[in-house]
């Protein structure tokens, strides 16, 4: 089975240049997956969201809801810096 993504982390100009893996629209994201050899993957960032809502749920961590807000947020305030 052939790892999926690349070696090293996109850059931020770069990772705006493919789509994500997910769902094929733009990416804004990356994860790197220690499954699937540690390679980097492309991730729009509702997929982000999606993936880090589901990693905290599994982990456990008793403030979902604030965590998501907070991420959320964040994921805006980087995104108004792109536009402009």
């Amino acid at each position: 089975m052939k790892p999926i993504g690349r070696r090293d982390p996109y850059t931020e100009m770069g990772i705006r240049r493919v789509p994500c893996f997910r769902c094929g629209e733009p990416a804004g994201q990356q994860w790197m997956i220690c499954a699937n050899g540690n390679r980097w993957v492309p991730l729009c960032n509702a997929c982000d969201v999606k993936l880090n809502r589901l990693v905290l749920k599994f982990m456990g961590f008793p403030d979902v809801r604030e965590r998501m807000a907070a991420y959320r947020n964040k994921l805006a305030a980087a995104q108004s810096r792109w536009a402009t």
